[in-house]
């Protein structure tokens, strides 16, 4: 699964990468965890690429509340075109979501030890995501939410977790999640390359949502002695 990652890019360079016409006065996020809302690219067949903000969690439009949206944070690839949640959104609503890097979580001496998997070059990249429109049940209550999609974890990072995120790189794979067809779309649910990535151990103090500042990414040479408290939500 994903289920932690951070989004520090610049807004200027967001814009360039992902060629988006809007552009917001976004702080760096070091520590996104699923319920927040962080920026997301749509395609608009109005404006093109549209940087937009939602929550982290679909929900989808049938549901009575958004609730369900904490249970639908990640979507599978062998999946997304059957589940009733993400058939929908994967043939109309893909979108983009811009990241530098993620977080997973291996036991290591009966000790959660967090691991960042960046790229190696450290530029950003794209998760394969889908949203929704949630109108809820009184004016005011639209939300748009959106999942991101998981695929089998590559030989990079397959002994610490055995998910990961479909990762994107450059703009002929933006465009083809965008706006290709569903066979196209489901070419690139597939494992990246692993020698394009690499995983590194981190300081467990990410396990908490609060701790959102640059110290999270930094490498560390060993696991603590000790467990860290750590809250997901």
């Amino acid at each position: 699964m994903c289920g932690r990652y951070s989004v520090t890019t610049d807004p200027e360079a967001l814009r360039r990468i992902f060629g988006v016409d809007t552009l917001m006065n976004l702080m760096p996020r070091w520590n996104v965890a699923p319920t927040q809302e962080v920026p997301v690219i749509k395609a608009d067949d109005r404006i093109g690429r549209m940087l937009t903000i939602m929550r982290w969690g679909l929900v989808p439009f049938w549901a009575k509340d958004i609730g369900i949206g904490a249970k639908l944070i990640n979507a599978r690839a062998e999946t997304v075109n059957e589940k009733p949640a993400f058939r929908g959104a994967f043939r109309y609503r893909r979108c983009l979501v811009p990241a530098d890097g993620f977080y997973e979580w291996k036991t290591e001496a009966k000790v959660k030890q967090p691991w960042r998997i960046a790229r190696r070059d450290r530029a950003p990249f794209a998760m394969a995501g889908l949203w929704e429109l949630w109108e809820g049940t009184g004016e005011g209550s639209a939300l748009e939410t959106f999942s991101i999609v998981t695929t089998e974890a590559n030989s990079a990072i397959r002994d610490i977790h055995h998910r990961m995120p479909v990762m994107l790189f450059g703009e002929e794979q933006f465009q083809t999640w965008l706006k290709g067809s569903l066979k196209e779309a489901a070419g690139l649910m597939e494992p990246c390359d692993p020698v394009v990535i690499e995983a590194f151990r981190v300081d467990p103090k990410v396990g908490n949502v609060r701790n959102d500042d640059p110290s999270l990414i930094e490498p560390i040479t060993r696991a603590p002695a000790m467990p860290a408290q750590s809250s997901l939500f």
